[in-house]
């Protein structure tokens, strides 16, 4: 199995990171059209890396493509970007409509009861 590049290693790291494309640009001090051209690098360049270990808080052997060095990130609790936060605001939404429903359901059944009940009554007179 190939090592990573290290453009790719900054791409997984931009990936998951909350922050926008943008934002994390400028902290790397920049221009975000050239993160791209950083992702397909076997080496990144001495000061683009350099910014990248302080903006991500990683060890710099997070970098180094040696096949026998495994070093991994503790992503600890890390959000996975803007499509883990949308995903979530979609979900406690969808939770909200399944629980109006179930009210919903329940004041049927309790209207579906007092009518039955109604019914019995009115063929008992007759």
């Amino acid at each position: 199995m190939a090592p990573i590049k290290e453009g790719e290693k900054l791409m997984l790291l931009v990936k998951r990171d909350s922050r926008t494309t943008e934002e994390i640009a400028d902290a790397l001090g920049l221009d975000k059209s050239y993160l791209p051209k950083l992702y397909k690098m076997d080496k990144l360049p001495r000061k683009p890396l350099q910014k990248a270990i302080a903006v991500f808080h990683v060890p710099a052997a997070y970098f180094i493509n040696d096949s026998e060095n495994n070093v991994s990130v503790a992503e600890g609790e890390a959000v996975y970007g803007a499509a883990e936060k949308r995903l979530q605001t979609e979900n406690n939404a969808l939770k909200q409509e399944i629980a109006r429903l179930t009210k919903m359901l329940e004041q049927e059944k309790s209207v579906n009861a007092h009518l039955a009940e109604a019914l019995v009554n009115l063929s008992k007179r007759h």
